[in-house]
């Protein structure tokens, strides 16, 4: 019962000068990132690419569908990601 069911990376950082905690969570097909700097889930966001281009898109599941910042960041993520060679959707 000691190895995780799914493998977890918790840490913080500062972001902006403000402290902010990060889990990152790796699931079969996807990777879920949490951050937060008010210590609780606010928008939740799908990044994805296409799998036969460079495009990637970004999708709010939940929460503020309205702000530009939180597209942009999600893009960037999952831009970097998929530059690292990395195959998994980002949630």
């Amino acid at each position: 019962m000691g190895e995780e069911i799914v493998p977890k990376q918790c840490f913080s950082a500062l972001v902006n000068d403000c402290p902010t905690e990060f889990v990152v969570m790796e699931y079969v097909n996807q990777i879920l990132v949490i951050a937060t700097q008010i210590g609780k889930l606010g928008t939740l966001l799908q990044a994805r690419q296409d799998e036969h281009s460079q495009t990637y898109s970004v999708d709010v599941l939940l929460g503020k569908r309205d702000d530009p910042l939180l597209e942009i960041c999600g893009r960037q993520l999952i831009e970097k990601l998929a530059l690292s060679g990395c195959p998994k959707y980002v949630e």
